[in-house]
């Protein structure tokens, strides 16, 4: 199923599922934000995947028009946001930009750091920053919602704790990067709110 959100005035907006083609959506009766239903995915998944299959077999009357421009990011904001450099070749060349040696190790134990997820951008809003002088530049990426991962689970465990996939644009300002990182904490202002794609799908949908 395909999930997303309306912007409706309040900080998590509306919760709608979306039909396949990406015309169509449907307004969630019992569950408001997709975060509601995160937070009890077991009970409201199947509910949530009955109606997408009505909506999908033309079943439900008044449905709205699906307009990526009315909706939030299908989450708004969350708990956490773990970044990971798998992409070693884009790792390197990022790194080589600006002078840094990349270490052996990033080949086989990703760098990771937790991000900024008080508010994520809207998927056609714009950018807005203080400064252009900042060097904003674009990172397409992929990005799964999961559910509570246990602490020392196996890459099998994780995968089974995938709700939902996601296309995401980390917004990185370049020329604030190196003097950031030169203070040895890691990242925090070269690293601003992120955009998500319109829909967030489940594993079977994608």
């Amino acid at each position: 199923m395909k999930l997303a959100t309306l912007k409706d005035g309040t900080r998590d907006g509306r919760l709608i599922v979306v039909s396949r083609d990406l015309s169509r959506a449907a307004t969630v009766p019992h569950v408001k934000t997709l975060q509601a239903a995160l937070d009890d995915w077991e009970a409201f998944a199947p509910d949530l995947q009955a109606l997408s299959d009505q909506l999908n077999g033309g079943k439900i009357s008044g449905t709205l028009a699906f307009e990526p421009a009315l909706c939030a990011s299908p989450l708004p904001r969350a708990y956490q946001w773990a970044d990971g450099s798998a992409y070693v070749n884009h790792v390197e060349l990022v790194r080589k930009a600006r002078n840094a040696e990349m270490p052996q190790s990033f080949w086989n134990d990703p760098l990771m750091y937790q991000g900024g997820c008080v508010a994520v951008l809207a998927p056609t809003e714009p950018i807005r920053m203080a400064s252009e002088d900042y060097g904003i530049d674009l990172e397409a990426e992929v990005a799964v919602i999961t559910g509570d991962v246990p602490m020392g689970a196996s890459p099998a465990l994780a995968a089974k704790s995938i709700r939902l996939l996601l296309l995401v644009n980390d917004v990185s300002l370049r020329n604030l990067i190196p003097n950031e990182l030169g203070k040895g904490f890691g990242f925090f202002q070269s690293k601003p709110s992120s955009a998500f794609s319109p829909v967030a799908v489940t594993p079977d949908e994608l």
